[in-house]
């Protein structure tokens, strides 16, 4: 589908173009603040890229797949299959993922969403609160620990400072249903938030129907020295699950579930609470600190389209505590910044296993145990600019990974045991300014990734494999930076080394191994514009040459389920009165399996945003529709990599309408 030359990328800057009634267009500040401390994106020497939600009026908003696209690098599935979540990989990072997201960590307002084994379930969030995200693209251990093969970040809403109420109904095809409503407000220091939404999407195929519900609180006190924030969220959903189909089936009727699916009634339910505190305080000078801790409860339970082991269960209870310090002082006369913390991190599941009859039925105990995972980091991160114009990083971690599992069904002997995995990483990051307007850096940079829990099971039984270990990874990168009042560009060039790379081999139920050694060779375009005092252009484009050196039979293969390249480009009109949007998400071929027989051919989908914003008195009236496949092309919304008997394909609906509604009051 692609030319093997590099394609230029045009993406519109995160943040509102606040001066578009002026003849000058000039892009907000970008500052980052996922690598622990607010830095300037133009010279911190990574590569690393946000997103604001107000670039993004008018989405469906059933995943964070429209915020995620127009960064470079990244690719998101399963869109409309919520009983499997929506699956990111960043640079190849979590593209064995099942279900869910692995080898990411995920940041909700600085608070770990990622779980202590390193697995991340995206529907610990309201999407509708989201207010910007940010990427690290690439190994990032030394500042976030286990599975930090790249992190999103996610900031949400926090209290308005004045009375606000918000009020939004969406429907469309697919029997998609929303309400939310939305209220905050400040009385001296204190604020306070409480969100509540609820979504039904009957799906494209039968054995599709998802019904969510989000509840979100948040309490924000502002003091002398520092700010406290609480937040509660809690969410009570069912999913079904349509499964994924082989070639054949497509061609006959795409629009099918599996047989099993049907048969076995597969689905998943969850129910969760989860509290996070945060205290981000000022200590002497211009120093600050950071204490963050959460705690929670998560209940699921699922059945899977087979009999044997087909229904799993668990409890998990789950918590966590995080301290940092930000020192701001010169070294030798020359600007110095150091921050230094701990992250401590514990979960613990009570699982379950029962073959799955006919209709769903509950069958005879396979597996009962208890399963722990707990986590200990510290690490040190500093910035020196040394000279001027330039910028050194440097980072270094250690963290200590202990997974054990207490075999509580003996009848077919006792498989309880235990696994410490730990490691040291480090990076180096050298930028350079040399003008005005450009900076060129280079960086490297080593990840540590454990497998969880559940892709420890053993193949053979209970306990754990005892074959698989952690993969760990070694990244080296080029960037270009450039800046100008109206233009913002960056252009990487990236090498990785990857040992013991964690791969999913299905068999009923998904296991894993390791491949020896891989590597992932890559380029990044990506740009920001504003073009007109209305018009906005949007775009990134990647590259990717990932493949296995040393793994079996597969010497040579392409690791499956990553685009060969990715483009998304998208033009934009919004002024005070009306927005429109028209985006494509353009994917070149890619594999369902390591052993490369199955390509996927690769396709090109419109969508379309239209908006209207009306006020009246103290009202404010946000109509919108939105189309999704314009064009009405065939696709999939999910591959699952690896799968038995060819079953790889979960197809994704055609031209799909929906429109909505919003109501603020302030």
């Amino acid at each position: 589908m692609f030319k093997r030359t590099l394609v230029g990328a045009i993406a519109i800057a995160s943040g509102s173009a606040a001066a578009q009634s002026t003849d000058a267009l000039v892009l907000d500040p970008l500052l980052v603040t996922s690598p622990r401390s607010e830095s300037d994106w133009f010279t911190l020497p990574m590569a690393v890229s946000a997103r604001a939600t107000e670039d993004q009026p008018g989405e469906q908003l059933l995943t964070l797949d429209s915020f995620l696209a127009p960064i470079p690098g990244t690719v998101s599935q399963s869109r409309y299959n919520l009983a499997q979540g929506m699956r990111l990989s960043i640079r190849g990072f979590g593209a064995r993922s099942s279900f869910g997201v692995r080898g990411v960590r995920v940041l909700v307002d600085g608070v770990p969403l990622t779980m202590p084994d390193g697995q991340t379930e995206m529907d610990g969030l309201d999407a509708s609160l989201v207010e910007r995200v940010e990427v690290i693209r690439g190994p990032a251990s030394t500042i976030h620990g286990n599975a930090a093969g790249g992190v999103l970040s996610i900031e949400t809403r926090q209290p308005s400072a004045t009375p606000r109420t918000q009020v939004e109904l969406t429907g469309g095809e697919l029997g998609y249903r929303r309400a939310r409503a939305e209220t905050s407000g400040t009385v001296g220091a204190l604020g306070g938030l409480l969100a509540v939404s609820s979504t039904r999407l009957e799906g494209y195929r039968p054995q599709g129907v998802a019904e969510t519900n989000n509840l979100t609180g948040k309490v924000r006190w502002q003091g002398e020295t520092g700010t406290l924030s609480a937040t509660l969220h809690a969410i009570d959903n069912r999913a079904e699950d349509p499964g994924a189909l082989t070639l054949a089936q497509v061609r006959e009727d795409r629009s099918q579930a599996r047989p099993q699916s049907l048969q076995f009634d597969s689905d998943e339910w969850i129910r969760q609470q989860r509290l996070s505190l945060a205290w981000e305080g000022q200590a002497a000078g211009d120093d600050s600190y950071q204490v963050r801790g959460y705690y929670g409860r998560r209940e699921f339970g699922n059945r899977l389209p087979l009999q044997s082991n087909g229904q799993t269960s668990y409890d998990r209870w789950f918590a966590g505590i995080g301290l940092q310090r930000t020192f701001r002082q010169a070294w030798a006369g020359l600007p110095n910044e150091l921050t230094v913390g701990l992250d401590l991190e514990s979960q613990r599941d009570e699982r379950s296993r029962h073959d799955n009859l006919d209709g769903g039925m509950t069958g005879a105990l396979t597996q009962r145990q208890r399963e722990s995972a707990d986590s200990r980091g510290v690490f040190a991160e500093n910035q020196l600019a040394f000279a001027e114009g330039w910028l050194l990083t440097t980072g270094l971690r250690y963290d200590s990974v202990r997974l054990d599992a207490k075999d509580r069904f003996l009848d077919d002997g006792d498989a309880s045991g235990g696994r410490t995995l730990d490691d040291w990483n480090y990076s180096l990051g050298l930028s350079r300014q040399l003008d005005e307007h450009h900076v060129l850096y280079g960086r490297y940079a080593t990840s540590f990734e454990t497998p969880t829990i559940n892709e420890l099971a053993n193949p053979a039984g209970g306990g754990f494999n005892p074959s698989l270990g952690p993969a760990r990874a070694a990244n080296r990168e080029i960037g270009l930076k450039g800046e100008w009042p109206g233009l913002r560009y960056e252009a990487v060039i990236y090498s990785m080394r990857i040992e013991d790379e964690l791969v999913p081999v299905v068999d009923g139920r998904t296991f894993y191994t390791n491949a020896g050694r891989s590597s992932r060779d890559g380029v990044e375009l990506s740009a920001q514009w504003l073009f007109g005092q209305y018009w906005q252009l949007t775009g990134a484009w990647s590259y990717n040459d990932y493949r296995f050196d040393r793994f079996d039979a597969y010497d040579g293969n392409r690791i499956a389920g990553i685009p060969r390249q990715s483009l998304f480009t998208e033009v934009g009109f919004d002024r005070e009165a009306w927005y429109a949007r028209l985006n494509l998400n353009v994917h070149d071929h890619q594999y369902a399996d390591n052993a490369n027989e199955n390509r996927v051919a690769g396709y090109a989908v419109a969508n379309a945003r239209l908006g209207w914003r009306v006020s009246m008195g103290g009202q404010r009236w946000e109509p919108y529709v939105g189309v999704d496949n314009l064009f009405d092309r065939d696709y999939y919304d999910n591959l699952r990599i690896n799968d038995n008997f060819g079953r790889y394909y979960e197809p994704a609906p055609g031209r799909t309408l929906y429109a909505g509604v919003k109501l603020t009051f302030e």
